[in-house]
Order: C-alpha cells, then sequence, then structure tokens
C-alpha cells in the first residue's frame, strides 16, 4: 500500500499570548505574551499589541482608564531572545470599558515572523445606582435640578427623562381584553359597553394601537346594546343569559348604567329599554331578595342611585335616607362611592365631608400609590365585588366632589400597578376602572 509521512514544520519564532481569564472595569494590569525563540542562533525581535476597548502606556503607573472611543491602542516593543530561549514581555492594559477586549499580537525578526490574536471579557463589579422623581403638572411649569453624583464613572449610567400628557395611553390592553371576551352573559355584555365608551375619547386622542377600527367598536357596542335588550325582562331587569332567566339586582343597575354611559357618548338606547330600566331602578327595594345581607342590599340601593343619576333621574332624598339609615358603619366602601355624587349634587354637603373624611381614613397609602380595601361579611357574590372595582368606584366619586383631591393621581398610579398583562382581573374591574379613566381624562 501507499505509505504515509508527515512533516512538521518549526517556525523560528512563536507569539504565545498568557492572557487571564477575565478582566474587571477599571483593572490596570501587565498582560504577558511569552516570544519563543526556537533557532539556534539569537533573534533580534520587533513587538507590537493592538487592542480595542482598552488604553495601553509605557508602564503601569502611566496608565490611565478612559474611554476608547472605539479607537484602537497600540503598544510597541523592540528585545532580543538568545539561541533556543523565550521571552516574556508584559504590555501594560487598562480596561477602558465593560464588555469584550481584543488583542493582536504580532512579531518581526530577520526572515521571519509570527502573530495571534484572543480576546476576553471585561465585568464590571461595581453596582449602580437609580433615581427617579415623579409628580403632577396641571398647568405652568416647573424645574427639576438635576446633579450629577460624585464618584462616579462616566462610562456607565446616564440621565432618563421620560413624560407623559397622561398616565392613560397603556389602556388598550385591558379594553381590548373586554371586547374580545369570549363569553356573553349581560354583565360582561354591559361592562363591554361600559369600557368602548368610556374610553372613546382617550383612545382616539392616543391613537392607541391594537384595537379594532372605531367604526368596529362603534358596532360592537350596537350589537351588545341590541342583545341587552332582547334578554330584558318584562319587569325591567336583566338575568344573565336569556329573556325570562330571573331579574338580578346588581346586574339590572350595571345593564342600566351601561346603557346610560352609551347614550352620553351619542350611542343610541331604545327608548322602552331605558323606561323600563329606569323603573326597575326606581323600585329596586321591591326586588331585592330578602336573604341578601343588609350590607349587599344597601351597596345595591347605593348602586343604583348612582345609576339614576347618570340616567338624569336623581333622587337625592332617597340617597340621604340610606345613609342616615345604614350610617358609615353600614355602607361598605364602595357603596359611599356610588352615594357620594348624588349626595353632592344634592347639596348634601355635611354628608359629604363625613364620607369623605371616612374614606381618607381607610385609604392604605404609600409615597407613591393608594388602594382602599372593603369587604362584605356576605354576599359579595350578588355584587361580583372585588378591591380594584371598589378603587374605581372611589377614584370617580373623588373626580367627581373632590377633583383637586392629592389621593387622585396616588388611586390612578395604584391601579395602573395591579394590572397583570395589561388589565385587571374581571370584566367588572376593567369596567369601572376604565369609567374612572375616562373621568379622570376628562
Amino acid at each position: 500500500g501507499k505509505g504515509e509521512s508527515t512533516v512538521t514544520a518549526r517556525l523560528p519564532l512563536m507569539v504565545r499570548p498568557s492572557a487571564p481569564r477575565f478582566m474587571n472595569f477599571c483593572d490596570k494590569v501587565e498582560l504577558p505574551v511569552v516570544f519563543q525563540n526556537q533557532t539556534d542562533d539569537a533573534l533580534s525581535v520587533r513587538a507590537a499589541l493592538r487592542g480595542s476597548n482598552v488604553t495601553m502606556a509605557s508602564s503601569i503607573e502611566e496608565l490611565e482608564v478612559r474611554p476608547s472611543e472605539g479607537n484602537l491602542s497600540h503598544a510597541a516593543v523592540g528585545f532580543d531572545v538568545p539561541a533556543g530561549d523565550r521571552v516574556e514581555v508584559r504590555f501594560p492594559v487598562a480596561a477602558s470599558s465593560a464588555g469584550t477586549a481584543r488583542f493582536q499580537v504580532v512579531a518581526q525578526t530577520r526572515g521571519a515572523n509570527d502573530a495571534a490574536s484572543f480576546q476576553l471579557p471585561v465585568y464590571t463589579p461595581a453596582t449602580s445606582e437609580a433615581f427617579a422623581t415623579y409628580g403632577e403638572l396641571d398647568k405652568g411649569a416647573i424645574i427639576q435640578p438635576v446633579q450629577a453624583p460624585a464618584d462616579v464613572w462616566p462610562q456607565f449610567g446616564g440621565l432618563e427623562i421620560t413624560t407623559s400628557s397622561t398616565q392613560l395611553q397603556a389602556l388598550t390592553d385591558a379594553v381590548i381584553y373586554l371586547v374580545r371576551y369570549p363569553f356573553e352573559c349581560s354583565e360582561q355584555a354591559a361592562s363591554r359597553v361600559l369600557a368602548i365608551a368610556a374610553l372613546r375619547d382617550v383612545l382616539s386622542a392616543f391613537a392607541a394601537g391594537g384595537l379594532p377600527k372605531e367604526s368596529e367598536l362603534a358596532a360592537a357596542v350596537g350589537d351588545d346594546i341590541e342583545l341587552l335588550g332582547r334578554r330584558q325582562n318584562s319587569d325591567g331587569g336583566w338575568g344573565f343569559w336569556r329573556r325570562g332567566d330571573r331579574s338580578w339586582p346588581y346586574l339590572t343597575a350595571h345593564v342600566a348604567h351601561a346603557l346610560a354611559a352609551a347614550r352620553e357618548k351619542g350611542y343610541q338606547v331604545p327608548d322602552s329599554t331605558w323606561q323600563q330600566a329606569l323603573h326597575y331602578l326606581r323600585n329596586i327595594e321591591d326586588h331585592l331578595p330578602p336573604w341578601y345581607s343588609k350590607k349587599s342590599r344597601d351597596a345595591v340601593r347605593a348602586y343604583a342611585l348612582h345609576v339614576r343619576t347618570k340616567m338624569d333621574d336623581g333622587d337625592p332624598n332617597r340617597a340621604r335616607g340610606l345613609f342616615d339609615e345604614a350610617g358609615l358603619g353600614g355602607l361598605s366602601l364602595e357603596a359611599m362611592g356610588w352615594l357620594l355624587p348624588v349626595l353632592d349634587q344634592g347639596g348634601a354637603k355635611e354628608d359629604v365631608e363625613r364620607i369623605l373624611r371616612h374614606v381618607g381614613n381607610q385609604v392604605v397609602e404609600t409615597a407613591a400609590a393608594a388602594h382602599f380595601t372593603t369587604s362584605y361579611s356576605d354576599g359579595a357574590h350578588v355584587l361580583f365585588h372585588s378591591d380594584r372595582r371598589a378603587d374605581g368606584v372611589l377614584l370617580e366619586a373623588l373626580l367627581a366632589v373632590r377633583p383637586k383631591s392629592d389621593l387622585i393621581p396616588k388611586v390612578v398610579r395604584g391601579l395602573l400597578a395591579h394590572r397583570t398583562e395589561g388589565r385587571w382581573g374581571n370584566t367588572q374591574e376593567n369596567a369601572f376602572v376604565l369609567l374612572a379613566m375616562d373621568r379622570y381624562f376628562q
């Protein structure tokens, strides 16, 4: 067979970098490179090192840690390598910035040369600190001084300024959640009408992306109003899925609320549907089952009075009677939120002040946000209760009766912080929060 042989050529001069595994930002090191003479004669060698993301100098003492500004740093040196021996040369190098330091080293002697390239990571052992300031600006201007901290590295960090004309530009996901909700019981259809009607002005003002066209949203509202009209019972109330189901008092008030919001934003609502719903709400006590808890009954009564006010059928006398009967201890916070605008429009200033003081004492407040916690010992399910909905109800009430309250921007921030995937936990929460956000926008 054929024979094979291997011939190994021995280079006169070899370059062997001996770099560390990594560098830290700000490190000043002597980078070792070994030059090996593989001949029987001494060699006079000229070597050069080129690097990026580093600075170089003739000695460690002369090194300065500074940005390399994208340029390559160079270092050159001449020396002799004895026959069959090796010489280590150390190049003073400083890490300019975190990232990757890349090097090329070349050596030249008579009739021979060699080169090598290598790289190593540059880490950032220091910690970074972030500072922020925030607030609201209703009119005029504000000067915000900014002083750079001392003893910092200019290669890191920076100043970021983010401003927003409103906190409402991020509500698209909540509306899309309601628009695309896969089920269509009466509560969900009404919540969808509320959301689209409430955010119609906001979303068009900010040209929010991801939403169906305005004509499609208007058509969806019309379809939902027609659907709800077909489901209305002869007593003027609504059940969950079809006409003839038992009417639920809270659900009926919620559907009427949606119809009022839709009509306010210019959508067409059949007058017969409107009048039957209004008749049901005027006689809400007759429709409350006896097994409802007292607190749940009063909450439904408060909501019905709230919705009647939105339907231009306000009844402040019954609102004062309900408040006198139940008192601060007998009403839930969201029931007080529903009553506040009714009492305020009816001129019950003392009752309004009492409720506002009580609400202010119940708020859970931090430096940046605020929220309310309310509960029902029994019967919360007949109201679809949740804390975020209570925040939305009270936010809308504060905007109606105390629009200059310092709590308002904090409650808004608290609500925005409680979103998951851009929305709140259920259709009720989304509907009531978006209603409050609409008033905040206005």
